[in-house]
This record gives structure tokens, sequence and C-alpha cells, in this order.
């Protein structure tokens, strides 16, 4: 037996063609359809006499032939659970091939109706037809070409409708059943769809009109209504677009009304299809809004489709089934991740299943660490190929409660590419409804900043790459300080990173280009603009306080790995959505209301530094910690944890907090919460520390009176003369602190008040220089900063005007007059000073 096979919802055309089939094949019978349009399930009541001896309940588990009408996809048959088995596929179609499927049969989109090539066959094999079978079989040609006005008719349908008419078929009798009757409901809706549009001019230029509306139940005829609509004719359109809600479903269609706009090619990038001049597609809890907002962005070409593959995050990390459970939960926990995919190999990452943390701890405790992760492994779960839309995930994930979904290349392979994720499904709903509902911004990037930036966005795309400015840098462009730094995140295919980015960069504006190839960052300048380039990575920290290992990922998981939510937002900078902010964890809200808030319970655990990090930011902005993040801190330091931090990050991140500002807010924070006591060596006493005078120390070293590399490191050994010389000595080699710092700290702890005797008891400016020039600079001006008037205004006037004195000394004549080696060098400090006296003596304070 053959078996015709209707998509539910099937029309007029689908139903007339079934008819052709079973009068060219005898042997097929038609499954009795789920559903059918309003017009085609009219014309199947009352054509029933011609239907009825081919008509089954229910198919075999057999059959010879498949027989498709007015489709050729397989999954659309969803009245078919259990597919029956068929040797071969047999289609009439004319819609465009989609799918790559051996048939027989004829797909030609050429024609504007499927009916028509199978009435093209009838003739050819001259098969009988009585009017009633000619009058069926013009309906389903009359209604998809829509009495001839649609685009997609073809000579070829007008030369079967006239055979058809010569068998006999009656006009009037289509025209009952195909010519809607438009009621004062559907001409209520046609005025308020009418009111609801908005003409857009698409990527190639063509005008088109877009139609939204929300009504009670699905009316499907309103489209042919407002094809005869003058609004559209007269407005010079290429096509239109209709999106009805109702209920839980949207209904997308779109007719194109000039030859050359094809309407199928964008419904395709939803999802949908059709034929080059009509297309249609069914959506389950998808807004009307929502589908607007995504079908405007693809036909002006900011979006090329919404598939997976677009909003997926990659690359993904994956478990290679031959993983313990111990093994696997280390990986899940080191990463910071509840789930991820299981493949068969490292090398083909064919998937295998899902596995989560939660199952992976019940195992380890009922089966032991050792077990085998193929053991718990379920085979029940969902994935999705790269093709799949993103409005597919979101049924998956809010139908079966899975949590991550697993994206694979295509059916055969199973390679996995990524992931998608209830936050990428959050991100895409933001990305779907206007603007005025998400308070979705973008961001006016600085005008130092802007056109290198909008470059940069430029060469990214042409590498089929995305780049963002992320972290600090954004959060201080929305507080509108200086930026002369930019940080980079690159997100992109596996062959291509930040360092080909940086290299096109580098190229372009004629700059070097220094590469870190195993981080996978590039630094450059230009001009006054720092740049550092990196590619979106995974952190995972093997023990607290230690330095991560790290691993290529997705722009999201980047964002996550960072440290506080004002420092996780992202500005995308390529073309189609330059200068759009990207804030997944609400940091823009924080940063508006003046909060320090960590992104996770374990984050100062994992990673100490963050305490001092989160206190520097507080004091620096006058923020307030959040009430959860000061709880975390105070266990944290309780914990002890800063003091198995490395020295070396503790040390620079304390240099970065001596020299801000508001290093003295900081300095509280540190004494609130008892931060030094757990960094300092034993002794360390708050009372100790002389706020006045490391202030004055600060102020001096903003005015530049000396030029140090070391401000901060100046700052911080104030902090630590209090404490014992050698303990001190040893504590700052372990902090790896410069060999001039430690010989400045030497000096202070020295020479202190022999420093302050000399300038207050040196009575001419040779002699001030002579007490002072063995003595660092920087000692000095610690000194200075301690001393009272009169010695710190002789110190300032030694480092301002005596140190660099560049006397005039004739050396030549000095030497005819027979002064050599230490006698000249003696004669010129004797003249030297000479002249420093003589210049000097009036105003040395």
């Amino acid at each position: 037996m053959d078996l015709i096979v209707l998509t539910p919802g099937a029309d007029l055309d689908a139903l007339s063609s079934s008819y052709g089939v079973l009068k060219i094949n005898p042997n097929a019978k038609l499954l009795k359809p789920l559903s059918l349009s309003k017009s085609a399930g009219k014309v199947f009541k009352d054509f029933q006499n011609l239907f009825k001896d081919f008509i089954i309940e229910n198919p075999p588990k057999e059959i010879e032939k498949l027989i498709l009408v007015d489709t050729h996809s397989l999954s659309r048959l969803e009245n078919l659970k259990d597919l029956p088995k068929f040797k071969k596929l047999v289609i009439y179609d004319h819609h465009p091939l989609k799918e790559n499927i051996e048939f027989e049969g004829i797909i030609d989109p050429s024609v504007g109706s499927a009916t028509t090539l199978i009435v093209e066959e009838i003739k050819r094999k001259n098969i009988p037809l009585n009017k009633e079978e000619a009058t069926l079989l013009l309906m389903g040609i009359y209604e998809d070409t829509g009495f001839f006005k649609y685009n997609g008719t073809s000579p070829r349908d007008l030369m079967m409708a006239a055979y058809l008419l010569e068998k006999g078929a009656e006009i009037s009798t289509v025209r009952y059943y195909v010519e809607e009757k438009f009621t004062i409901e559907h001409l209520e809706i046609a005025y308020k769809l009418l009111q609801s549009i908005e003409y857009i001019k698409t990527e190639e230029g063509y005008k088109v009109a877009l139609a939204h509306f929300k009504g009670e139940e699905y009316t499907p005829d309103i489209q042919n209504l407002l094809y005869q609509l003058k609004e559209f004719e007269a407005n010079h359109l290429a096509g239109f677009f209709i999106i009805f809600e109702a209920g839980n479903k949207t209904y997308i269609f779109g007719r194109s009304l000039i030859e050359e706009f094809n309407v199928s090619k964008y419904l395709e990038k939803l999802g949908g299809g059709g034929h080059k001049g009509a297309g249609s597609l069914k959506l389950e809890g998808i807004s009307a809004e929502r589908v607007k907002k995504r079908l405007k962005d693809i036909l002006t070409g900011k979006l090329r489709d919404i598939s997976v593959k677009n909003f997926m995050s990659f690359p993904p990390l994956v478990i290679p089934l031959n993983t313990t459970v111990a093994q696997a939960l280390e990986t899940l926990s080191g990463y910071g991740f509840a789930s991820a995919p299981v493949v068969e190999n490292l090398e083909n990452k064919k998937l295998v299943g899902v596995i989560y943390k939660k199952d992976l701890l019940r195992a380890e405790r009922h089966l032991g660490g050792n077990t085998p992760l193929e053991t718990i492994l379920s085979e029940e779960f969902k994935y999705l190929t790269q093709e799949a839309t993103v409005w597919q995930a979101e049924e998956i994930l809010s139908k079966f409660g899975q949590k991550l979904i697993p994206i694979v290349n295509n059916e055969e392979e199973k390679k996995v590419i990524g992931v998608i994720t209830r936050l990428d499904i959050f991100h895409s709903i933001i990305e779907e409804l206007p603007e005025k509902e998400t308070g979705k911004e973008k961001i006016k990037l600085p005008e130092n900043i802007r056109e290198f930036a909008k470059k940069v966005g430029e060469l990214a795309e042409k590498l089929g790459i995305k780049a963002y400015i992320v972290g600090g840098v954004v959060r201080d462009i929305l507080l509108q300080k200086p930026v002369w730094d930019l940080d980079i995140v690159v997100e992109g295919e596996e062959n291509v990173d930040a360092i080909q980015l940086a290299k096109k960069v580098a190229e372009e504006y004629g700059v070097k280009v220094h590469i870190f190839e195993e981080f996978r960052t590039a630094h450059l300048k230009l001009g006054n603009l720092k740049v550092e380039f990196a590619t979106a990575r995974r952190e995972k920290y093997e023990g607290a306080g230690a330095y991560p290992k790290v691993e290529r990922a997705s722009l999201k998981e980047d964002i996550l790995r960072r440290d506080f939510t004002i420092n996780t937002m992202a500005i995308a900078l390529n073309p189609d959505n330059f200068e759009r902010l990207i804030d997944y964890l609400g940091g823009r809200e924080d940063l508006k209301k003046g909060l320090i808030r960590v992104l996770h319970s374990m984050s100062f655990i994992e990673d100490p530094i963050r305490i001092l990090r989160a206190l520097r930011f507080a004091g620096r902005f006058n923020f307030q910690l959040s009430k959860g993040t000061k709880h975390l801190l105070k266990q944290a330091v309780k914990a002890g944890v800063l003091k198995n931090a490395p020295k070396g990050r503790i040390a620079n991140e304390l240099r970065l907090a001596m020299r801000e500002d508001n290093f003295l807010e900081i300095l509280k924070l540190y004494r609130k919460y008892k931060i030094l006591e757990q960094i300092f060596p034993k002794g360390f006493q708050w009372s100790m520390i002389k706020e006045e005078e490391i202030k004055e120390l600060h102020k001096l070293l903003k005015e530049k009176i000396i030029e140090t590399p070391y401000p901060g490191w100046l700052i911080f050994i104030n902090l630590l003369l209090g404490l014992k010389k050698e303990e001190t000595l040893k504590f700052l080699k372990e902090l790896s602190a410069p060999n001039k710092v430690i010989n400045v700290y030497q000096q202070l702890k020295q020479y202190f008040a022999r420093i302050q005797h000399r300038a207050l008891k040196a009575s001419r400016p040779s002699e001030l220089f002579l007490g002072l020039r063995e003595y660092e600079p920087e000692t000095l001006l610690i000194v200075s900063a301690y001393s009272n008037k009169k010695i710190k205004e002789r110190i300032l006037f030694f480092l301002k005007e005596l140190r660099n004195f560049k006397a005039n000394i004739d050396i030549k004549a000095l030497k005819e007059k027979g002064y050599e080696g230490k006698l000249l060098g003696e004669k010129i400090l004797e003249e030297k000073l000479r002249q420093m006296d003589e210049k000097y003596s009036e105003t040395m304070p």
C-alpha cells in the first residue's frame, strides 16, 4: 500500500493535490488529516464522497511508498508519531527543496500551486476527470495563486486551470469555497493591522510593510483581505509580512508583490518556509513583538538568521566519557559549572550525553568517586544542530527542564561545537524585545577612542569574529572618567583569535604589536592609547589564591569569571551592534546604586585578592559593599584566606591602592575589616600608621617633585616603618619589592633622624647639598613628609634646586692649570659649591 500524509493545518492546495495523487495512483490511501485550514476543512466535509473510499484512520507499520504533497519535510508530519517504514518517498511540491533527501515525484518552485504539478501529470496520462473532481482540483490552484493575482503565478497554473475548466470545473463553486466572505470582525482586525503597519527598507533596498496584531483566535484568511488592499499597491511595496498572535501561538505570513522579492528567503532565517512569492511560520510561546523585532533585524541586515550558532556559548567545556565521577566533579567545580556535555573523546568531541554536578555529587556519595562516568550517564537528553533556531532551544529549556543544550555540527558527526543555557536564552529574549521595554542602551564612546573602536569592530567583522570593550574601562566610560587604556576581548572561531585581530589593527595604523602566544593576547600603543587584545577565556583555580588555569571560552564565560558586577559589562564593536551595552549581570544597575557586588559565593575564597580589590573600588568610587558581599568578605577574612594568597599579587594590589586619590578611605576600610593584620608581619598595629604624614607624601608625589617609577611602593613602605627592620626586609623580599625600594626603606630606618638633623643645621646651600646628596631622592621625599616646616622646606629645596644643579665650569682651563684625577674632581666640586652658594644663598629657606 502507498500512503498520502498531509501536514497539520494543510490548506486547500494540499487537499486538492492529495486527491489528484489518488487519481494518479489507484493503490494509494489518504491518512485522515489531523487538522485542515478553514477552507480545506469545509471542502473535505462537503466533498467527502470523493474521499471516503480512500481514507484510513490508522497507518500500517509498513508501506511501499510514503507520499507527501505541498511539502517535502518529514519533520512537519506531527500527526505521525510512529512513521511507518517505507521503501520509497514520493513528493509533489512547489516549495524550494531545503533538505538533502532521496525521492521520486516532482519538486518545482516555478509554479504557484502543487496541484498544478499533479494536474499536469493527470493530463499527460490522460486520466479521466468528472465535473466534481475537476472543480476540487481547480480549488487548489485558485487558492494558492490568489485567483492568479499572486506573484508566484506561472503560465502553467493558468494552462492547468484552463484544462480543468475544459473538464467541466465550475467557477461559481470554486468561488463559493475559496473566496472568503469577510465579517465585521475580519474588517476590524484588518483595520487594526493597518494601524500597526511599519514600513521597512530592506538591506537590498526593497520597501516592505510589517504589520502585527494580537487577537483572541487565529484568523488565517485575513492575509487574503490584506493582499487586496490598495494601501500596499499605493506605497509601491515589494512585499508584506503579517504577524498574528492568538493565544499561545504566533503566525507569520509573507507575500511578495513584485517578482524580484523573495519572502521565503527571510522567513527561512526565522525557521519558516515557503516559496518565493509566499511563506509562513507558526510558533508557540513567542510573542508577536519578539518575532517582529527579529524579522526587522533580518530584513535590514542586522541579523543573518536566528540559528543557535549565533547565540550559543563556544567553545564549550566538554568532559570525555572515560572520566571518573570524581574527575568530572573536579572539572565542573574548578570552572564553576553546573553541567557540561559528555563526549566520546576530546579528539572527535562526539556527543554522548549531558552530566550535572548534582548527579555527580549523589554518585560520589553512593557509588564512590572512582565510578566510571558512563555508569550514571543518562541517554535521555535533547540536543540541537547548529541550524536549529534559538526559539527551538527556548522551547526545550522551558518545557523539558533541561538547563543546558549541547549544540552539534550535524546529525552525522554530532561534534559538540557549543552550548545554549538559560542565560543565553534570556539574553536572546532581551534582544528581541523593543528597546523601550528592555532598558537596552547604546553607549556613546568617548571621542578619543570612538573612531579607533569603530575600526577595530570593522576589522573583527572581516575576520568573522566579534570584538568587545570589556571590564573596568566600560565602568569608567559610564562614570564619564577619562579612558586611555582599552581591554578588548575577542570571541570567535577556533582558528581566529585576539592575536590575528591585533595584527590587523597594528597593520592598519602602522604601529608595532607585542604578541604573547602563550596567553593568546597582544598589546599595542597608539599615541597615548594603550590597547590589550585578549581571547575570551574561562578560568579554573587549583587552590585558594592560586593563579588560574585558563581555556578559550565565550564572552559570557569570560564575563562570568570576573570579580564584581560593575566590571562585567561589555560594549560591542562590530558594525551591526556598535556601541551596544552588554550587561548579563546587572552591572549597570549596581553602578547607578554605587554597589560592589561579587558574582558568586566562592569569589573571595577562590581569589582572596578580590578582597583587596573590593575595598579599593569601594574607596575609589565611594561605593558600598552589597549586603551579601560584605558578609562573604568578612567570612573569607575570618577564614584567613589572605594568608595563603600569592605575595606578589598582594603587593601589586596594595601598591595600586596606595596610588588612589582616596587611598586614606581605602586604609579605613582595611582597618574596618582587619585586612593588614593578615598580610603584614607579626607586631603590626594600626597606631603605627601616620595618616596625615602619608597623606602629605601622597600630595608631594602627585606634584612630581621627583620622577619615580615606584609611587605606590613609597607609600606602601610607610605602612611598615613601625615594624622591626629584619622582619620587614624579609617581608619586602617576599613581595618581590624592587632593590631601590628596599634601599629606601633601609635608609629610612637607619638615617631618618640624621637626614632631618643635616637639613636643619645646614648654614648655606652647599652644606645642605653635601649633607643630603648621598641619600635616595625617594628617601628624602618621605622624610620631608614627616618633618616640621623648616626641615621640609629645606629638603624640598634640595630636591627641586640643588640636586640637579649644573655649574658653569671650564674644565679645559682647570686641566691647563695642572689639575688632574682626584684633584680635578675636588676642584670641580669646590667650584660647583661656590657657584651654588652664590646663586642660592639669598633664597635658601
